[in-house]
């Protein structure tokens, strides 16, 4: 597990000076090497000759082997999530076209002359063209929106710089018993930082760094660490620049103390507030918590990270006064195509900041953590415990999920049973046979069309009989064959339309 420690750091005016040289530096070769890398060979041989490669362009410049690994490392990384980012964008825009296309040719077999064509005709050609000119884009460095407000003259020049060369940093290196000899942290707390410079006197920076006492006992577990990493960062705050060092290291995953002896926490995630039950060993609910996320996708991005970090705090704050583990889904999310640009920014929210925070923070707390498969836990927490537990939808397949994470398996009522029986033919399972949530998906799907709301016994019995008598005068039937003519009645529309008429 990777911990992170921010120190500040003190440097006087010289000091600062030359710091100030390899922010400018660093992030200068850093963004040649990256066109070199975009660009190709052919952008290479033009500006420094033919045979040379990237590391021996950046060579010339800098001269430090070390400083030029990690510029190659972090601008390959740029480069890849670049491509991956071009490689769902594909994605993402054919299915666009598919959802466009079938609303069209659905929208064409009831009325061709429908006003709403001219608009989805218009939308389909955008994006067609989008996608046939979708490429590879060079990188702004320092974001565009600082770019933005560069032109538009709200930010100095040198604001701009020092917010875009705004860190440098240096992977660990092993030389004659020194580790990490670029950027080191001393015992005697200052900072040790190789410079560009070839000059004697002028080749290291020594700097002051502060350690409060909350900081002291990791500031003795990076003294020790076998490696770390120290990217230096400065930032531009009421108009002065203040230097920071942020010291990465590996420590061991603490073991977990709040595990599932005593049963579990089960977690529904939902884009806008988590639902919480509390199971014990024998599978039986003892509690349930609802914690929201109000207007999530309204806050700015550092906003937001701090907003959800408070609000899975308290998740784990639940688990560890519960004295339990918690059990989630194992969500995988795919970029969906939606009109809905709040609902894409709530999911990516969910997927990219909180489950995986969750996840840390539990791991660095001593609270278990366990993924389960997702499917159908909502279906089967409002068809088996509706009628147990007042709860709603989510709760209950909280309740499902943390069931299923103490290794309970749910039972397909006998009721159920009786019921599909008798259409279960005439259905179109969305699942293959043997799936152990075949009848699960079969028995939603004849619920949904037949407008069964109530789980009860009673209530589903009730219904049975109307069904029987729905399907016999449809097809003039014995009474006692409930399965003649049941596909002309799911085809005939719900049953309590039926029973008003």
């Amino acid at each position: 597990m990777i911990q992170t420690v921010k120190f500040r750091i003190y440097p006087d005016e010289a000091q600062e000076h030359q710091l100030h040289e390899i922010f400018t530096s660093y992030n200068r070769m850093k963004r040649i090497g990256y066109n070199l890398l975009f660009h190709g060979e052919d952008y290479m041989a033009t500006r420094f000759g033919e045979g040379k490669t990237i590391q021996q362009c950046l060579m010339g410049l800098c001269h430090n082997n070390p400083y030029v690994n990690t510029i190659l490392i972090d601008n390959k990384m740029k480069l890849d999530s670049q491509k991956t980012w071009l490689k769902k964008q594909r994605k993402r825009m054919a299915q666009q076209l598919t959802v466009i296309t079938k609303k069209i040719n659905k929208i064409k077999e009831q009325n061709t002359h429908d006003r709403r064509l001219k608009g989805l005709y218009a939308r389909r050609s955008s994006i067609m063209a989008k996608l046939h000119n979708l490429h590879l884009e060079p990188v702004v460095f320092g974001t565009k929106k600082l770019f933005r407000q560069r032109i538009r003259d709200t930010i100095s020049r040198e604001e701009f710089r020092i917010r875009r060369d705004s860190s440098f940093s240096c992977i660990g290196k092993k030389q004659q018993g020194l580790k990490n000899v670029n950027l080191k942290v001393l015992p005697d707390k200052t900072v040790k930082i190789r410079t560009f410079s070839k000059q004697k006197g002028r080749k290291w920076l020594i700097i002051p760094m502060s350690v409060n006492l909350v900081q002291e006992k990791w500031f003795q577990q990076i003294l020790n660490a076998d490696k770390y990493t120290v990217p230096v960062k400065r930032k531009f705050f009421k108009g002065k620049t203040r230097y920071f060092v942020h010291v990465s290291y590996e420590i061991p995953e603490p073991p977990p103390r709040y595990g599932y002896e005593h049963g579990a926490i089960g977690l529904d995630f939902n884009y806008n507030f988590a639902a919480l039950t509390n199971v014990d060993t024998h599978g039986n609910l003892l509690s349930y918590h609802s914690i929201s996320f109000n207007n999530l996708h309204n806050y700015r991005t550092d906003k937001r990270n701090d907003y959800i970090s408070y609000k899975m705090d308290k998740i784990v704050n639940y688990c560890i006064n519960k004295g339990k583990g918690i059990v989630v889904e194992d969500l995988q999310f795919e970029q969906e195509f939606s009109y809905n640009t709040k609902r894409n920014r709530k999911l990516s929210n969910m997927k990219t900041t909180a489950l995986q925070l969750l996840e840390r923070k539990c791991k660095k707390r001593g609270v278990s953590f366990r993924k389960v498969f997702p499917g159908y836990t909502s279906i089967i927490g409002r068809y088996s415990y509706s009628g147990l537990h007042n709860l709603s939808t989510h709760h209950l397949a909280s309740y499902v999920i943390a069931r299923r994470g103490l290794g309970f398996k749910e039972a397909f009522l006998a009721v159920y049973n009786w019921v599909l029986s008798q259409v279960e033919e005439f259905i179109e399972p969305h699942l293959k046979k043997g799936s152990p949530y075949r009848s699960w998906s079969m028995i939603h799907d004849l619920f949904e069309h037949s407008g069964i709301t109530s789980f009860k016994t009673a209530e589903i019995l009730k219904k049975a009989v109307l069904m029987k008598y729905v399907l016999n005068s449809v097809t003039s039937a014995q009474p006692d064959n409930l399965k003649a003519g049941s596909s002309s009645f799911m085809k005939a529309g719900r049953i309590d339309d039926y029973h008003k008429t």
